[in-house]
């Protein structure tokens, strides 16, 4: 059975995601404080002992990291030094770092998300970190030869708007977002930005 590291096993997407590749891939589920490894992802030396002590794995999936929601006046510079060390370089190491780690022919899948293209008041840096991760997809898929790098762009899930207190009228179920995960695995492209 392939291996397939899920990096926010515990998250809204995250849960869904595990749910639906459990059957057809031995998990190992990842997470700041639960699962089989604990992992800031953002400490460069914690990722790189995550990996030696997994080894060889087929498929990587990341759901997790930080990004403030709020308005511009609420945003500290040093609000955007953390969200971009932790949802942008978080997802950046696990590829950069997981690629000496991973079997031949082995999928990267990291999560931008919809504020990239579509911004919205409240969402500025979230924006920035997904522009970015975007961008890296796009470049390091022209490198990666013998692997695969993709992301998942959600826009919200009804679950999360309905834990934020929002009108999840709009939201999409997080098993949708789930399935998109799936395909950036299994489709055999790279370089792509999945959408729903």
């Amino acid at each position: 059975m392939k291996k397939l590291i899920v990096v926010g096993s515990t998250g809204v997407i995250g849960k869904e995601v595990v749910e639906l590749m459990k059957s057809q891939y031995q998990v190992i589920e990842v997470n700041r404080s639960s699962g089989d490894y604990k992992l800031d992802m953002s400490d460069t030396k914690a990722v790189e002992s995550m990996f030696k002590e997994i080894g060889g794995f087929d498929a990587i999936i990341a759901t997790s990291g930080y990004g403030k929601w709020g308005s511009i006046d609420e945003h500290t510079i040093q609000d955007f030094h953390d969200g971009l060390n932790s949802k942008l370089m978080g997802q950046v190491n696990l590829v950069m770092i997981g690629r000496k780690y991973a079997n031949e022919g082995a999928t990267f899948v990291v999560s931008s998300g919809i504020l990239a293209q579509y911004p919205v008041e409240g969402g500025l840096s979230l924006g920035v970190i997904n522009a970015g991760l975007e961008a890296f997809v796009r470049g390091a898929a022209l490198e990666m030869k013998s692997m695969r790098v993709n992301a998942v762009s959600p826009s919200f899930a009804r679950e999360t708007m309905e834990l934020m207190g929002m009108d999840s009228s709009t939201g999409v179920p997080a098993i949708e977002f789930a399935k998109l995960y799936k395909e950036a695995i299994e489709s055999g492209k790279t370089g792509e930005i999945f959408r729903v």
